[in-house]
């Protein structure tokens, strides 16, 4: 069984071609403004071309379908060259784009799984070891590194290294030297077999084939993914997102991805092994797959779960292709708190839909991965950070202001950070439903006056009030209203509306009434008890002058009204036309003014039996039954006269009742 990396020689390329101004504008070429056609093609346009794009702020120049020459420039036309700005004024076929930023590469930089390195033993060495990424990483501090197999590095002996030009990698169709084309980083982590790089033993889980590049190139961009080497140009177009760290089960199908042999799929054939890799101890999994030197330290995947990096290969006597994955896991234990980067999934709107019409003010909800923090980022003002829960689930309120809402969300995981979603909604007017009128309530009585009416409605929203109460305030924040009312005794009808946005409400309707306070009884007193033949004669109280009292009795299962008295001075009296037998009674009186009748007022009192006759005169053997019930229950009183005049005693009124 050999490893499979590869020590070569490697050739860096950069260069850049020198062009020059001479001999392509003459000044006699442009003597009259706009009169020259240029050639779209051949050498004179390109040497144009050439001479063009040279000058500060051309960035481009190619022809069109329709004939004409087409600069790409960063700067307005009268900040270009003095030369440039020749061209475009004596040539009649120019057409100008004006870009917001110079050309840059696509992806030329991203750095993914099973990608091709160089580890040499200084920086700009051109000989080393030649191996492949396995997976892109966080350090403990969260700087970007990435993972790869420690016999890549000689025992520590290059520890820096550069990224191979994928066209120049054997997967890449490459047949020569190699192109080292950006600087990767520097050995983190190294360990091959045992502690120390020692050969390690069957049976120690520590014994790895892992190492930790540290990033230290700036312009690279880790992506948490693994190329399947179908697009040579640009390895980052057409990959395998990682989204967790796992362990390989046997009977499954793996796939790894390395710069000599590329992307290959397999069976996953034994596992929780130890192999001896080139005299060293590897603790990892066997499977059926292809690969060759140089692939080494390249990606294993499992669907789109990590499980190790590639260690080394062999063939069976039968000519079948077996490799050796160190673990992923036992690598990470002891590589001291690096971690394999993840691809998080983008946030994603629930409701509305993208496209879709919220309420102002209602809830935008969405998901995203399980207790990350999504960053919304308005296309106008600032951006700010919702918690989305254990379920995925993120929520936060629409914008107040009616029109459409475009934003961006993205969400962040720990180190790790999805890629941005766009989005755009129509934000609409919220329905506008009626006020509610609290005080005074629909069929209410208000006792003796009624000075403010009152209710609930939308915060910031203008309630409008008509009838025979006028007026009108704005909603606070709390949700209520208040507005100023000066209503004595009588029958009204009050209706409000509120508006907000020139949209006005369905109207909420109050018909009420104010009513004078209930009279007062006085006598005879709430709770007293008469002594037979010391009955009360009358019941008096106080009340409003000029109201009208409604008085009356009742007792047992009957009732009376003894009349109406006007209250004069403060008082009023009527009197009881016949002696009361004993028993239990209950007065009752409400007082009418301005059409308008108050609640009503009650007194319990009792007639006490007389005394039993002394034994031997013939007396009884007890009470006489005077049909009398126990006393009313406290209805209030005009509860108690409705009771009293609506049936459930057997009301008579007299004709001839007395005031005194």
């Amino acid at each position: 069984m050999t490893s499979r990396s590869r020590r070569v020689a490697a050739a860096g390329v950069t260069s850049a071609l020198a062009l020059t101004l001479s001999g392509v504008f003459a000044p006699a070429a442009f003597a009259t403004e706009g009169d020259t056609v240029a050639p779209t093609s051949g050498a004179e346009f390109d040497a144009t071309a050439q001479a063009l794009i040279s000058t500060d702020g051309v960035e481009a120049v190619a022809s069109d379908a329709d004939g004409n020459v087409v600069l790409f420039v960063t700067e307005a036309e009268d900040e270009l060259d003095a030369q440039a700005q020749s061209f475009i004024d004596g040539t009649s076929n120019v057409e100008i784009r004006v870009l917001d930023a110079p050309f840059a590469a696509r992806a030329a930089n991203d750095v993914v799984g099973g990608a091709g390195y160089l580890s040499v033993e200084n920086p700009g060495d051109r000989g080393g070891f030649l191996c492949s990424i396995g997976f892109s990483a966080w350090s403990a501090a969260g700087d970007p590194a990435v993972v790869t197999a420690g016999h890549c590095n000689d025992d520590g002996a290059t520890p820096y290294s550069g990224l191979t030009l994928p066209t120049s990698d054997t997967a890449g169709g490459g047949t020569g030297s190699v192109i080292v084309y950006e600087d990767l980083g520097e050995l983190a982590f190294s360990q091959y077999g045992g502690t120390g790089n020692s050969t390690g033993a069957a049976g120690d889980p520590n014994s790895i084939d892992f190492a930790v590049i540290d990033v230290l190139n700036d312009d690279l961009n880790l992506k948490p993914e693994v190329t399947d080497w179908t697009t040579t140009s640009d390895l980052s177009e057409s990959t395998i997102p990682v989204t967790s760290v796992g362990t390989a089960t046997a009977g499954a199908e793996i796939a790894r991805s390395g710069r000599t042999t590329g992307f290959h799929t397999g069976t996953v054939d034994a596992v929780g092994g130890w192999a001896n890799v080139d005299g060293r101890y590897v603790y990892g999994f066997s499977a059926f797959a292809v690969s060759d030197e140089g692939d080494s330290g390249g990606a294993i995947i499992q669907g789109n779960t990590a499980v190790g990096v590639l260690s080394g290969g062999t063939t069976l006597t039968d000519g079948t292709n077996l490799i050796w994955g160190a673990d992923l896991q036992a690598g990470l234990a002891l590589a001291g708190g690096y971690t394999v980067a993840l691809h998080i999934d983008a946030p994603a709107l629930v409701s509305p839909v993208n496209g879709g019409n919220v309420e102002t003010g209602a809830a935008i909800t969405g998901t995203a991965p399980a207790d990350s923090v999504v960053t919304i980022d308005p296309a106008e003002g600032d951006s700010f950070d919702v918690n989305a829960d254990a379920s995925g689930n993120f929520s936060f309120a629409a914008p107040d202001e009616v029109g459409t809402y475009a934003f961006s969300a993205f969400a962040t995981k720990g180190f790790d950070v999805s890629d941005s979603a766009s989005f755009s909604i129509d934000v609409v007017a919220a329905p506008l439903y009626a006020p509610v009128i609290t005080n005074p309530a629909n069929g209410a009585q208000v006792v003796t006056e009624l000075t403010a009416v009152t209710g609930t409605g939308e915060a910031g929203a203008t309630v409008t009030l008509e009838g025979d109460v006028e007026g009108t305030a704005v909603v606070a924040a709390d949700g209520t209203w208040s507005i100023p009312a000066d209503l004595g005794y009588g029958s009204y009808e009050i209706v409000a509306t509120q508006t907000r946005d020139d949209i006005v409400s369905d109207p909420a309707a109050s018909a009420f009434s104010v009513v004078p306070a209930a009279p007062a009884i006085t006598d005879p007193a709430n709770g007293t008890t008469f002594a037979h033949g010391f009955a009360p004669t009358k019941v008096s109280g106080t009340g409003i002058d000029g109201a009208t009292v409604t008085v009356g009795i009742g007792t047992g299962n009957s009732g009376e009204v003894l009349g109406d008295v006007v209250v004069e001075n403060g008082t009023w009296s009527i009197a009881i036309p016949s002696a009361l037998a004993a028993g239990d009674y209950i007065a009752f009186a409400e007082q009418t003014i301005d059409g308008q009748t108050s609640a009503g007022a009650t007194s319990a009192f009792a007639v006490a039996a007389p005394a039993p006759a002394p034994a031997g005169n013939g007396g009884g053997d007890g009470l006489a039954n005077t049909g009398v019930g126990p006393y009313l229950p406290y209805l209030g009183g005009s509860a108690i006269l409705l009771l009293l005049l609506g049936g459930a005693f057997v009301i008579t009124r007299r004709k001839a009742a007395n005031a005194s």
